[in-house]
Parts: structure tokens; sequence; C-alpha cells
């Protein structure tokens, strides 16, 4: 199951802290509430590892005993490629009060002087982001935005991110050659991917349809936002130990709203930053459970040879010439190859022999048998929390909580689900709920089933729109097939090993209860 919508729903959800419902009320102790509608373009801890944003949103809510309220728009922008840009313009006009944007989306707001925090290969592990955040540099950077309209609040460390690759890594820079690489809204990642001879291409969502089309060679992102977005072999070839860049996030809001606030409201929200960027420095980034689950859905972490990481080195340096001859970057980056210099180990994720192979193998699914499967028919329901995947040790999983059915007539499955949650936040993110999630065949021979996706039926069930697309508005979902081993025994319907290149976590937590 994609951690995305199954069928693509660009919109804004609101997920409140501390419930609100004006931008001015009166709390249970007869006190003033003022409502802060914040904004981000994922969810408030995205990838599981978003320390920084999630602290900020929960401390404005505990130092104000609740006066403050929080409003955050999630999925600001719809996965457009702007849509972080965007959310910068939003803050410094107005339209929303606040967020934590990253480094790399100021300059498309028309806001310089962050670029350098993206020096290709400079801030490899997160020992370095964690000085970074804290050192004098983050307050000259958090100074560029004077007479912006954003008021920056303080910076929180964020993930790691890396190449991932379609069909095998990109490791030294003959591999990049001629190749269409995702970059996302950035002028540095550009310049990089040009520098070692490919062709950027800037991307949201919709670099998942690309990469299935054979139109993309590779992405730049980090192994947990990987992991949440559910798509593990569309580019699942890792170079392990090449970090490209930091993503940094920037705790802002706006000057004005800020200015009207009193001073007692101030002093909240600046300290809900400053222990947001204290809280994503004493967080631990565990990436290699991560790769290692990720390992066993096929993605290969495959490290490059010294020769070739310096040779990487040595065509992304036009980049940082450029950035060193810019007025405004020039003195940051100084101190951002500083702080680089004095921690220069590379994080790299730890995972078994088995998943450094060259290249990925993506699982067997094997010949679909023509003949029906024999899984009796019936309507099976489970509910699943997230307290049920933590306990599970699928932490991780973002967005499959529900109470999930599984319809089985003539030969055929439906898969829908209800949520526990906010609309938005379970389900597969999904917002509406007019019909199935999945809809297909069910093939197989004695206790194994095959679920054989059908997006031309489920277009009829729904009105999800073809082709598939993991990106259009409206479109079915572009899904994969799978296969399960099943027992049912006193109504009970358990589901065991799994195969597919598509994960379905939810249907292997607890047994499925018959209820007709």
């Amino acid at each position: 199951m994609s951690m995305r919508s199954r069928v693509r729903v660009l919109g804004t959800l609101i997920v409140v802290v501390a419930l609100a419902a004006c931008t001015q009320g009166v709390d249970k102790a007869g006190g003033k509430t003022t409502t802060l509608t914040l904004a981000s373009i994922d969810q408030v801890n995205n990838n599981g590892q978003s320390f920084g944003p999630q602290a900020f949103v929960n401390r404005l809510g505990e130092l104000s005993g609740g006066r403050l309220k929080v409003e955050v728009q999630t999925e600001y922008g719809g996965g457009a490629p702007d849509a972080e840009s965007n959310l910068v313009k939003a803050i410094a006009s107005g339209d929303v009060d606040g967020g934590w944007p990253s480094t790399r989306a100021f300059w498309g707001a028309g806001i310089a002087g962050f670029d350098a925090v993206e020096a290709p290969l400079t801030i490899t592990g997160y020992q370095a982001q964690r000085e970074l955040v804290v050192a004098p540099v983050a307050g000259a950077l958090l100074g560029r935005l004077d007479g912006t309209g954003v008021l920056g609040l303080g910076l929180a460390v964020g993930p790691l991110r890396r190449p991932f690759a379609v069909k095998a890594p990109l490791l030294g820079p003959s591999d990049w050659v001629g190749q269409r690489f995702r970059t996302y809204n950035s002028p540095v990642q550009e310049a990089t991917v040009q520098a070692l001879g490919g062709t950027p291409v800037n991307l949201g969502f919709g670099w998942v349809d690309e990469a299935r089309a054979g139109r993309l060679r590779g992405v730049e992102f980090d192994v947990a936002q990987y992991a949440k977005n559910g798509h593990p072999t569309s580019a699942g070839n890792v170079t392990a130990n090449v970090v490209l860049w930091p993503k940094v996030f920037v705790m802002s809001i706006n000057r004005k709203r800020f200015d009207s606030l009193s001073g007692q409201q101030q002093d909240w929200i600046r300290r809900a930053a400053k222990d947001a960027t204290q809280a994503s420095v004493d967080a631990q980034y565990d990436e290699s459970s991560i790769a290692t689950e990720l390992c066993g859905q096929g993605v290969r972490f495959v490290n490059a040879q010294p020769d070739q990481i310096s040779a990487l080195r040595t065509k992304v340096r036009p980049v940082i010439q450029g950035l060193a001859a810019d007025p405004e970057d020039g003195p940051i980056l100084k101190e951002v190859q500083a702080i680089g210099a004095a921690n220069p180990a590379v994080e790299v994720p730890t995972v078994p022999m088995v998943c450094r192979e060259t290249s990925q193998k993506p699982t067997e699914l094997g010949q679909v048998p023509a003949a029906t499967s024999t899984l009796p028919e019936g309507i099976y329901r489970v509910e699943l929390s997230k307290a049920d995947y933590e306990a599970a040790g699928l932490a991780e999983v973002d967005g499959l909580s529900g109470t999930w059915t599984l319809t089985v007539r003539n030969g055929r499955y439906q898969l829908s689900c209800r949520p526990l949650d906010e609309p938005g936040v379970d389900c597969a993110h999904e917002v509406n709920h007019n019909g199935p999630l999945e809809a297909g065949d069910l093939r197989g021979t004695g206790n194994t089933a095959y679920f054989v996706y059908r997006p031309d039926r489920l277009a009829q069930l729904t009105g999800c729109r073809l082709p598939v697309s993991s990106s259009l508005e409206g479109h079915c979902f572009a899904g994969e097939n799978y296969r399960m081993n099943w027992t049912l025994e006193n109504n009970h319907l358990t589901f065991s090993d799994y195969v597919s290149d598509w994960t379905n976590p939810q249907y292997l937590l607890e047994p499925w209860q018959k209820i007709g």
C-alpha cells in the first residue's frame, strides 16, 4: 500500500493540535486563546525522523498551557515541485502564519543566502548537522530573512539526502552522464546534477510515474522518507556512502503576525523554536534499521569506491566555487565547510551483506495462475491502530491505520477502509471514502492467492481516472500485483508469506474476522 492516497487527492488537510475553532477564544481557565495556522508540504513528522518540527508544534501548546492553539495544514501545495517555495511565499504574505520549510525552498521564493547549506558532499553526517543548527552560522542564515516578511525562529536537523537509482546504483561520474535525475526545487541540486553530466528534472510526487515509464534514472531522497512513500523498488538502488546534501528545516513565522502578538506569546514561540532545535540535536537518527527493512523489500545499498568518490568531488568543485563567489552565499559557505571539515565522516547505513549486492533484485512474484483462487467468499475485517504497527516493530509505517475490509466475491476482491482518526490521517491518507481503495481479480491454487490489481475496475467503482498515476489528481493509483498464503480457521483469516514489490503490511499484522 502506498503511503500516499490510492486515489490521489491534492488537497490541504488540517491537523489541529489542542483543538481550536477560532482565532481568539477563551480557555477553560478564562484566559484568551490564540490560534496559529502553520503549514507543511508533508505531515508534521513526515518521515518519522523530523523531530524538530514535531517538537515545535508540541512545545507551542505545552509552553502556553493551551493558550496557543496550533492548526497545521499538511501536504500544502499538493505535492507540486514548487510547493515548498510557495509555502515560503505564503508565510511572507501572511496567507499562513508559519511553518518549517527547508533551506532549499527559499531561492524559489526570491530569498537568497540559503544555498550554501546544500553545498554538495559537504555536510555528510548527522553530527555535522547538529553542529550546524546551533552554530553562529545558524543566526547568520536566519538573518537573511530580515525585510522579507518572514521571521526566522531557528533551524532543525533534517534527513540526509542520497542518490537513489532505478536500475543500478549511481556510483562514479560515468554513471551520471546523460541521465535524467530528479531534483527538488533547488538551484544547487540542479547545478550539481549538471556538473556530474546528468540532466536535472524538477519533480514532486510525479517522480514515481516518470521512473516507471523509464524516463528517470534516479532521485535524491532520504532513507526514512523513501520507506514512508511505499514504492520500494521504484528507485531501489542506493549509493549508501554518498550524502549529496542535508535537508535542514527553517522554523519560520510571518513577521507581522509575530509582531501582533503579546510579549508573552512571542516568548512562547521563541522558546518553542529553541526547544525544537535542541530536540532535533538530541534525537537519534537510526537509518540502519529502516534500511534493513527496505532491503527485505528488494532495495540495495551499495558503496561507491574511494576513487569514485574522489571523482565525484572533483566534478562538483565548480558548484562549490560558484557558491564561494556569490556575495550572499560565500560567507555562509565558509562556515558550512568548516563544520563539514570538522565532521568529515559520512553517515552510512549498516545493513547485512546481502543488502549490499551490486543491484536490487526485485521480489519474484512468479507467473500468475489462470485458476480462480479458492479463498472462501465473504467479507473480512480488521481494525489496526498506529499503536498496533508500533507494537509490530513498524513504527515507520504511516497512514495505514484504519478499519480495513476485504470483500471476496466471484473470483474478485475489493479492499476498503474506514478511518479511525480524522480524514486523511489513516486509510492510506485517503480523504474521500466513497468506494474501495483497491479492486482486482483473485487467482491462485491451494492456499496461495494472487491479488491481481485491476485499475479499470477501480475506475468503474470509484470514478478515478485512467491512466494510472502516483501524482495526477483524481487518477487511479499505480499499483502492483501481490501474492500471499492464507489460512481460515474459526472465521479468522490469516495471511502470511507476502511477496511483491508493493507494500501492504496491514494484511499481515492480525487475523481478519469474517463478518459476512
